[in-house]
């Protein structure tokens, strides 16, 4: 273990450099458009970050390919980092649709750079524990981020300064570990079909986990806002739910390896259902904070589980293209997380919020109950071939 993570130590300390820098970020813009725009233009606006992210995946083997891993990753700490300092400047609907796509398309690239790298340095025995680690370091990211929005308001440009100054500390780690960088290109992400072939529940999932992380992040914020939380407040209830996000990682990725990755799944899904109803039912600051925590810690190890499930049905040799492909496909999901809440927002007020919540958790039940099991095509075929080697077996 200790050499696995003398080998991608830099990716794991970049990992969380990014994610507070993107989660304060996000809560900067997603608070200073609430403040402008409408709920609508906002879900448009937010939504237009997955469309540039979806694009990263496709693009980013070739970049890699052509710069190596640590040039791809100075690169797009760059972009982002102009963008977030140039953002305020510039307060219009078309331009915020732009910049959030170049920040989406940048930030993916750099996600399928530091992956890959781990992939690539570190085992199959371990691999899962240094994946834990590196989705640890990310989630402790963004609670920091959180807690940073105590230190200033949305309309303060000094908090768009140290947004970016965090996305060109994240490049600092990766520069002192070139010998440690893997050479050449990443594989091309496995194609979507093949995954809905192989896994068809574990991508429904996927896309569902992609919808529902980006409800929370692009209108958590406008939500506590708009129920009358400052930005202390704010701050607190992002933050306890990516923590109680963190702290359900692990427990809810051993119960899946132990009782198999349906029903935790289950127990995810209709988690999330319970917690947001909560939050549709009782008013009041601690109604929307439990309702937050119960949320998060129920819907951010979906993501984890689902891949788990995927990589079920995919074999060892693809599982590296099948994570490349489960990012794009998280991606997809994603963008329709903003549209959806902007719309209910705009129509319910502040209840809308956890009412689109509510009713993602639901598709995920439906899914988990009605979809055809995992690897079923498989086993007919193993069927198969086990009945024909007995019929063999007999006839000799």
């Amino acid at each position: 273990m200790r050499t696995a993570l003398a080998a991608v130590w830099a990716t794991i300390l970049c990992a969380f450099f990014v994610q507070t820098a993107n989660a304060l970020q996000t809560d900067l813009i997603s608070l200073k458009a609430d403040s402008v725009f409408a709920s609508g233009v906002i879900g448009l606006m937010m939504a237009t970050y997955y469309l540039g992210y979806v694009m990263g995946p496709l693009i980013g083997r070739v970049v890699i390919g052509r710069i190596g891993h640590i040039n791809t990753v100075l690169v797009t700490m760059l972009l982002p980092a102009a963008v977030i300092l140039v953002q305020p400047l510039f307060i219009t609907a078309p331009a915020w649709a732009l910049f959030r796509a170049l920040s989406g398309f940048a930030l993916a690239i750099s996600y399928v750079a530091v992956e890959s790298w781990i992939h690539e340095s570190v085992g199959n025995g371990l691999r899962g524990r240094v994946f834990s680690l590196y989705m640890f370091s990310q989630l402790v990211g963004m609670t920091l981020a959180q807690g940073l929005l105590t230190f200033g308001t949305a309309d303060t440009y000094y908090m768009f300064v140290l947004a970016a100054a965090l996305f060109l500390m994240a490049a600092i780690p990766i520069l002192t570990a070139r010998h440690t960088a893997p050479s050449g290109a990443p594989p091309k992400p496995l194609p979507l079909p093949t995954l809905f072939r192989l896994a068809p529940r574990g991508a429904l999932v996927t896309l569902l986990a992609g919808l529902s992380w980006s409800i929370f992040f692009t209108f958590g914020p406008v939500y506590a806002k708009r129920v009358g939380f400052d930005m202390a407040g704010i701050g607190f209830l992002m933050a306890i739910s990516v923590a109680a996000g963190g702290v359900m990682q692990m427990p809810a990725g051993w119960m899946s390896d132990r009782w198999g990755r349906k029903p935790v799944l289950l127990i995810l899904f209709g988690g999330g259902v319970l917690a947001s109803l909560i939050g549709i039912a009782f008013d009041g600051a601690s109604a929307h904070l439990i309702a937050a925590a119960l949320s998060g810690g129920f819907i951010f190890p979906i993501y984890a589980v689902a891949a788990a499930l995927v990589n079920d049905g995919v074999k060892q040799e693809a599982r590296v293209a099948a994570a490349s492909g489960l990012v794009l496909l998280f991606g997809f999901g994603s963008i329709f997380g903003p549209l959806l809440c902007g719309l209910a927002m705009g129509a319910m007020g502040p209840s809308g919020f956890f009412a689109v919540v509510a009713a993602t958790m639901i598709c995920g039940l439906a899914v988990l109950l009605a979809a055809a099991p995992q690897g079923r095509a498989r086993s007919s075929v193993f069927k198969t071939r086990r009945s024909n080697s007995s019929v063999k077996a007999r006839a000799t």
